[in-house]
């Protein structure tokens, strides 16, 4: 009889903390869920279609939104790494871009770079100095912290420089050979840019940025490449 008590206990208990798994697993997939559209809910959409976004909102900053970018294209991450690393290609992908290049790079995940783009009237040629560094978490999505590193390069004093207020890109795979990117920064262009007109050309960039990647991308020699520093999802 004890043993029979001991035995409904256990299997009463055993279903009890089922069950109450379950609940709590659907309760935290309502809150993510809740979350992510509450991200959202702040934003404004630029242009969307189904594997491409754009949204931006207004910042803390004068004359400056925020934008984030996020698109779905078929890649590794190594793929991807690779590719936005590759400066020599920089201007075919990046909108309105004239150069890029590495000025330095303390690690394999850690560089500085300078990114020049053209001038278009009435905006003047322009520069951006940045420092990024990349790393994987546990979920293999991978991270890029990108901030401003104007001191690390003297001034060209034939162009305005910018300033990254704040920069990201995560990196999420989908499969073993498809990934969503998602790309949130600010930046103040300087020189007294209204607003009216510095926005629209923006989002504009960034959209056709993102279409250049989409179509690049999956096509890129990289591709086939190894990184030792990346796990891709199998």
């Amino acid at each position: 009889m004890p043993q029979a008590f001991n035995l409904s206990v256990i299997f009463f208990s055993v279903t009890y903390l089922r069950r109450l798994s379950y609940c709590l697993l659907i309760s935290l997939l309502l809150l993510n869920n809740n979350v992510q559209a509450n991200d959202l809910s702040s934003w404004n959409i630029w242009k969307q279609n189904s594997e491409l976004s754009v949204f931006y909102r207004a910042s803390q900053y004068d004359d400056v939104i925020e934008i984030k970018a996020q698109a779905k294209v078929n890649s590794t991450l190594t793929g991807f790494i690779y590719f936005i690393e590759d400066f020599k290609q920089v201007p075919h992908w990046l909108d309105n871009v004239e150069s890029a290049k590495c000025i330095s790079q303390s690690s394999r995940n850690e560089s500085v770079f300078i990114t020049r783009f053209k001038g278009l009237w009435p905006i003047s040629a322009r520069e951006i100095v940045a420092h990024s560094r990349y790393w994987q978490n546990e979920d293999l999505s991978i991270e890029i912290a990108v901030k401003d590193a104007s001191n690390a390069i003297e001034k060209n004093q034939n162009v305005i420089r910018m300033h990254v207020l704040s920069a990201h890109w995560t990196i999420v795979p989908m499969s073993a050979d498809r990934i969503v990117i998602t790309y949130q920064f600010m930046v103040d262009p300087k020189g007294n840019i209204p607003l009216w007109l510095t926005k629209p050309m923006t989002l504009n960039g960034i959209w056709s940025t993102l279409h250049n990647i989409q179509s690049q991308l999956p096509q890129s020699k990289w591709q086939q490449q190894v990184n030792d520093d990346i796990q891709e999802m199998q």
